[in-house]
């Protein structure tokens, strides 16, 4: 395994009974609101720590800044209401689920990330990892979900570095023909998805935990129509294997090649 963190925010598709009852969504609405099947992670072998949600999102976002705005939502992707008629959480209840859910889980990605460093990790990757339907619009220009998104806080297929990336772009087309060579599939560089608040707060936990390490981090976002069949309603878990130990090999790649770069930068010229 490698200094890898591999991070599912949006995995948990389930709401616990004790306020479900307050959702004015059905269950399926409710399933389409996560990202299924994003912890089903057994193919991931190359990655040290493994990190899934144990909330919905509609409870309480984990991908979203920690306050009482951001982490909650009024209405879900198709825009429905989520709650029914004065049953929306109180400030305080919110207050209380980034307490219990959102914190918890972010200090474990720090935890790790520490824990790596004090290991003598020269460089830590993370991977936010995602998926979403392709059944529907995704925004105002009325763009549907590509088969893959691979975000870096960047613009869209640019090409030079810019500061304030969560990984060079150079890295990022590596995995992307990657992708394209195993699998087939075309993975976008920032289309639609730069990556969420996650990627951002991972840019600056080197400063925030005053570690060596250096560390990188990728948001992968793939076709969630790719293992599931909207019309039939069935998943294939063959398909996701297929998928995910592409990627597994693919973060291997990318990793090493992030690893020999950076000792050979360390190389000082004879002259």
């Amino acid at each position: 395994m490698l200094p890898v963190i591999l991070i599912a925010p949006h995995a948990c598709s389930a709401i616990q009974d004790n306020l479900k009852k307050r959702y004015a969504l059905t269950d399926e609405q409710i399933w389409k609101c996560s990202d299924p099947f994003t912890d089903y992670l057994s193919e991931f072998t190359c990655v040290n720590d493994k990190h899934t949600a144990n909330v919905n999102r509609l409870v309480c976002d984990l991908n979203r800044a920690p306050n009482t705005c951001d982490a909650f939502r009024e209405f879900d992707f198709f825009g429905s209401k989520v709650f029914k008629d004065d049953q929306e959480f109180t400030a305080k209840e919110k207050e209380n689920l980034l307490t219990q859910y959102w914190y918890p889980f972010h200090q474990a990605i720090a935890d790790s990330i520490q824990t790596m460093d004090n290991a003598g990790a020269e460089v830590i990757l993370l991977v936010d990892y995602h998926n979403t339907a392709g059944d529907h619009a995704l925004n105002d220009n009325n763009d549907y979900m590509p088969s893959m998104i691979l975000s870096n806080l960047g613009a869209e297929d640019a090409c030079e570095d810019k500061e304030g990336l969560s990984i060079p772009y150079d890295y990022m087309f590596e995995l992307s023909d990657f992708i394209e060579d195993q699998l087939g599939i075309s993975a976008d560089l920032n289309r639609i998805y730069k990556g969420g608040y996650n990627l951002y707060w991972y840019t600056h936990l080197r400063d925030i935990l005053g570690i060596r390490a250096k560390i990188y981090a990728i948001q992968i976002e793939y076709n969630l129509d790719y293992v599931f069949d909207p019309a039939t309603q069935t998943f294939d878990r063959g398909a996701l294997e297929n998928l995910q130990n592409c990627l597994n090999q693919g973060i291997e790649y990318m990793y090493k090649s992030i690893l020999l770069k950076e000792k050979f930068d360390k190389i000082k010229p004879l002259c």
